[in-house]
Parts: C-alpha cells; sequence; structure tokens
C-alpha cells in the first residue's frame, strides 16, 4: 500500500484532537511486585500470574486487598503453576474488613489431583477484604490469581452476541475475560467450550454459567483422560438479565496452559441478545524492518467509510479510504505499509457516515527508529 499526498497541518490538528479521549483503564494479566510488598490492590478481572508470583516456604504470605459491597457476590480462583501430583499444594484465605476469617481451603495435589482453590463468597460487609496466598508446605512454587465479581455483573466482562465464537489460552489462576450475554426466560440457552486439537492427558478445562444474580446455571469440565474435550451448560434463564459464561483451567500439570473457544446458542424459544455497538474500532501497530503493521479490530453495524491516516513530524499523508460493509461481530484486519525510519509517528482511523460523520475513531503511536 502507498501514501498519498500530504494534507495540510490544521487538518492533523483538528482530526487528532477528536481521538486524544482518555478512556477507561484496561483490566488483565500483571506480574506480582516484588517482595516484601503487601496488600497489593486487586480488582475485578484482574490477573497476577508471573515470576515474581512466587512462594518458597510455609512462612510466606503474599496479601492482596480488593473493596466490596454487602451483597456483592465474588468469585476467586488460586492455582499453582506447573505442579503434578504429590506436588506443593497452594492455599486462599479471605479476610473480611473486621480480619475475621470468612474461608480458608488449600489445594489437593495427593488425594484428587486438585492443584487450585476456587470458590465463590457472597460477602456480608462493605469495605476492604484481604486475600491471602500461602503454600501448605515449604518448596518454591509459583501460582496465579484471579479475581471476579459475579454480582453485580462486573463492568469488564465483554459482551457477546449469540453465535458468537470467543477464543483464547487460559493459564493456571486465570479466569476467562468474563464473556457476558443477555438471557431471557422465553429461551433455552447453550454454552459450549472445547479445547481445539484437543490431546489425552493434556490440562483440563472448566466452565460456569451464572446468572444475573450470581448464581450457578451450570458447571462442568472437560475430561481429557476419556478424549472429551468438549463441555455443553445448557439451560433456561430463571430471570432475565445479564449471564456470564466463566472458563478457567482445571490442573496445572503438563503444560501450564490450555486453549478455549466458547459459544453461547439458543436452542428454543425466544433469546435476546445484546444489540452490537454502533462500530469498534481498535489499532494495534508495530514496526519492523521498515513496515509498519496496523492490525484493527473493526466493527459496525451500519456502512461506513473507513479512513487511515500516518502523521509525523508536521505532515499528514492517507493511508488508505475504503468501504466498509455492516461487520458484526468486529473482525481483526491487518493493514501494512513500507515506511523509512521517521521517529515516532501515529496512526489515526475512522470509522463514518454521511449523516454521522466520525461514528468511530482510534489514535495509536509507535516508534519507528531515527531518520
Amino acid at each position: 500500500m502507498k501514501i498519498s499526498h500530504n494534507l495540510a497541518l490544521p487538518l492533523a490538528v483538528a482530526l487528532l484532537g477528536l481521538v486524544l479521549v482518555p478512556g477507561a483503564s484496561a483490566v488483565g494479566v500483571a506480574n506480582c511486585p516484588v517482595e516484601p510488598k503487601q496488600g497489593v490492590p486487586i480488582a475485578s478481572g484482574d490477573v497476577f500470574a508471573g515470576g515474581n508470583c512466587t512462594l518458597k516456604q510455609t512462612t510466606d504470605v503474599d496479601s492482596f486487598v480488593f473493596t466490596a459491597n454487602s451483597g456483592d457476590i465474588w468469585h476467586f480462583l488460586v492455582s499453582g503453576n506447573n505442579e503434578g501430583d504429590f506436588g506443593i499444594d497452594i492455599c486462599l484465605t479471605l479476610l473480611s474488613p473486621s480480619a475475621s476469617q470468612i474461608f480458608s481451603g488449600c489445594a489437593n495435589t495427593a488425594a484428587s489431583s486438585d492443584f487450585a482453590v476456587v470458590t465463590d463468597q457472597k460477602l456480608s460487609a462493605a469495605g476492604t477484604y484481604t486475600i491471602l496466598v500461602t503454600e501448605l508446605t515449604n518448596g518454591t512454587l509459583n501460582y496465579g490469581l484471579s479475581l471476579e465479581r459475579l454480582y453485580p455483573t462486573p463492568p469488564d466482562g465483554q459482551k457477546i452476541a449469540l453465535s458468537q465464537m470467543v477464543t483464547g489460552t487460559l493459564s493456571p489462576g486465570e479466569d476467562a475475560p468474563a464473556p457476558t450475554f443477555a438471557g431471557a426466560t422465553t429461551g433455552k440457552y447453550e454454552a459450549s467450550a472445547t479445547i481445539p486439537n484437543g490431546v489425552p492427558f493434556q490440562d483440563n478445562l472448566c466452565m460456569t454459567v451464572y446468572s444475573s444474580l450470581g448464581t450457578s446455571a451450570g458447571t462442568a469440565c472437560t475430561d481429557t483422560n476419556a478424549r472429551a474435550f468438549t463441555i455443553k451448560i445448557d439451560f433456561t434463564p430463571a430471570q432475565d438479565g445479564t449471564y456470564m459464561a466463566l472458563l478457567n483451567e482445571a490442573g496445572s500439570a503438563g503444560s501450564g496452559t490450555v486453549n478455549y473457544s466458547l459459544e453461547v446458542s439458543c436452542l428454543v424459544g425466544k433469546c435476546t441478545q445484546f444489540l452490537p455497538p454502533p462500530c469498534t474500532l481498535k489499532d494495534t501497530a508495530s514496526y519492523s524492518a521498515g513496515t509498519l503493521t496496523m492490525n484493527f479490530t473493526v466493527g459496525n453495524n451500519v456502512a461506513t467509510t473507513w479512513n487511515a491516516w500516518l502523521t509525523y513530524q508536521s505532515t499528514i499523508s492517507l493511508l488508505f479510504s475504503t468501504a466498509q460493509p455492516i461487520t458484526v461481530p468486529p473482525v481483526p484486519i491487518t493493514q501494512t505499509t513500507s515506511l523509512s525510519p521517521k521517529g515516532k509517528v501515529g496512526v489515526l482511523s475512522t470509522l463514518t457516515t454521511p449523516k454521522g460523520g466520525i461514528i468511530c475513531s482510534s489514535w495509536e503511536q509507535v516508534a519507528t527508529g531515527m531518520p
């Protein structure tokens, strides 16, 4: 793709002003801080995993804190990483705002090949709660910890449409990014998850479907020993609302990761679903060996024109302008262009309609090296 003519600098300034608006903070996977830091903040949707998430003896205590309201329901998951049978057992303890123990449990790698502690807890008081992660016997144990609010439905949930496939990879102690969907009492639904290209004796995948009240509508796990790589949960919602299909890795022996695909379908009746957003436009850009690569995610429920510009120093150049048909759900689209080093550059992209003008935009910066 060739870069076209330069546009005037005032246009660049005007366009950039449309997209430089702070967005919501992102949640995701983070390494534990270097010890002896305690009371590490954790929020719904956060996962702590990495080299610093390591215990070495029974007196080691890693603590995490979060804020909750009375009546909230939260999901806790901690798992030892790459532990086999008769390995070191991970433990989780939950303390109330008044420091009283609400829950305490450990994995059991000897009796049941149980490498993780998973629990859902309804909290009775508002305030700051503490999660303690310890080990049952001395030895080096790496772990992963995740936290998810089940009720009220967490704001970080990934809204999905019926029959939309979601894929990803899970590590020990990591939940899926809380896919949520609309459920109605007038329909019967099926949530299905599978391990693509599964092989016998690999780690298993577990799924629980939660109602809009944070209660379980069904739970199941694969059985890779029996070559059962797919799980299905059929249910009729007890109440209308937002439902969640939460996935996690059942064990941590072997590779330590599990690939998954997830889909929610309407079996019979009248099933409602979330209306797709008017548009989605995201970009992750990278630069290497004279090539600028732009990894877009593009979605729109009306026909649009998709535009992109490259800007650096005092210039802005049109990369492309093309018709984008209705695209639901959003899809990944990669664009590339040849570019000599020009320092830090910016990629501005928009989706426009004749009547609405700019309905979605993205702004991404990437370093290309000194000219």
